[in-house]
């Protein structure tokens, strides 16, 4: 048992391309951080590499926001105008996504289909305060699967085609599951993802949705209410989505941190439900995250929590190495195992979810290669093959021009 609390470590001295962008997310309420971002730009920093940088991690909306509060003086009309430019490119898909959502909302409810959004627009509303307050580029429904059959059919009667096999409809009965169920309509140009329990692989036990259903909230975008996951809820979900992806980009982080400063959290029934889900150590991870990182506030108790867990530190300091270019952003095969591994509760079990993560086949292990229905089972031999193949064993550093 240690002594000492664990905490993340930098690996060293942080980029400033991505310490301004630390900074421009605190500014606002934090005049250190404010002075310290227009020490930076005074500095004589590539612009280009902060724009880039800052359009990788999704966060030139803070960016540009810090730096019109408060360092106009520090950048010239046409760096203003190129990040400006940026931050319309993030935000254009945003009325048109709103007023989808609002649509098919509709559409749901009318069929008696209990599809719940979340993610894009119901995300900005309840943590940053506004839907324009935030970037996305599509939607997110989760319904339980046995309504998959019937949101199809919704969802192609009003505009949409599918993006799976066919198959994958019926995934109650046969093996077929798709990562996510995957639509596209022309009309708009608008994806849309809808989730079950069985496609939400990630967590290593099933989603129970009669418990999420006692748990739902109301929230109001454009004159409509509609429901939503609760603050916990929603929190463990963001948590898992972003161990999912090796928290690879900044603003899954931020997002957290926003949630966290904009709602009240109970944080007893927080840390329940990810203990039921099998997910406490990713949970801890992303609040240990957005507390390093954006100055998330955290209960004694909770932070205690993570601290005292001494994975919780070290894989967060693997995320902080990452960010900061010290390990790649795109792990190969056995790191993306070892983090996996070390973010599970317990070895045992994590083991064997890690190791079905690594042959149950996804939509992209079908598309590579298409197999009859009769040699489905030699599904769990491509998908290993695939995953060596796109990611290596060992990682490899990103080419990005933001290092």
């Amino acid at each position: 048992m240690k002594s000492e609390r664990e905490t993340a470590r930098w690996p060293g001295t942080i980029r400033p391309e991505l310490e301004i962008l630390l900074c421009s997310a605190s500014a606002g309420k934090n005049s250190n951080a404010r002075d310290r971002a227009r020490e930076l730009l005074r500095s004589g920093l590539n612009w280009d590499k902060i724009v880039s940088s800052a359009t990788y991690h999704r966060m030139t909306p803070v960016l540009y926001d810090c730096i019109n509060s408060s360092a106009l003086d520090l950048v010239s009309e046409e760096q203003l105008q190129a990040l400006r430019g940026e931050v319309r490119a993030s935000g254009a898909n945003t009325l048109p996504l709103v007023k989808e959502l609002l649509r098919l909302n509709q559409q749901f409810e009318a069929a008696r289909i209990p599809a719940i959004p979340y993610k894009g627009p119901v995300l900005a509303t309840i943590a940053y305060g506004n839907f324009a307050c935030r970037g996305y580029a599509d939607l997110d429904f989760v319904l339980p699967q046995r309504f998959i059959p019937d949101a199809i059919a919704m969802l192609q009667s009003a505009g949409y085609t599918s993006q799976f096999d066919p198959r994958e409809a019926h995934a109650g009965e046969y093996d077929f599951a798709p990562g996510q169920y995957m639509f596209h309509a022309v009309h708009e140009d608008i994806l849309l993802e809808l989730h079950t329990e069985r496609t939400l692989r990630y967590y290593p036990t099933p989603v129970d949705f009669e418990e999420l259903t006692d748990r739902l909230i109301r929230v109001e975008i454009g004159g409509q209410s509609m429901s939503t996951f609760s603050v916990e809820d929603t929190l463990v979900m963001l948590c898992v989505h972003g161990a999912k992806h090796f928290w690879e980009l900044l603003f899954w982080v931020f997002d957290i941190a926003q949630l966290i400063k904009a709602m009240r959290v109970d944080w007893t029934l927080l840390l329940k439900i990810a203990e039921k889900m099998e997910s406490r150590r990713v949970l801890l991870l992303g609040l240990y995250l957005a507390h390093e990182l954006f100055e998330a506030s955290l209960p004694d108790f909770v932070l205690r929590a993570a601290t005292g867990d001494s994975q919780v530190p070290r894989l967060a300091t693997q995320v902080l190495e990452q960010y900061d270019g010290a390990s790649s952003a795109r792990p190969g095969v056995w790191s993306r195992t070892s983090f996996r591994l070390r973010s599970r509760d317990r070895f045992w079990k994590g083991l064997r979810h890690t190791v079905r993560l690594g042959i149950s086949p996804t939509e992209s292990d079908r598309e590579m290669v298409r197999l009859p229905r009769l040699l489905a089972p030699l599904y769990i031999f491509v998908r290993p093959w695939r995953l060596l193949r796109e990611y290596g064993w060992s990682s490899k550093h990103n080419s990005r021009s933001t290092r």
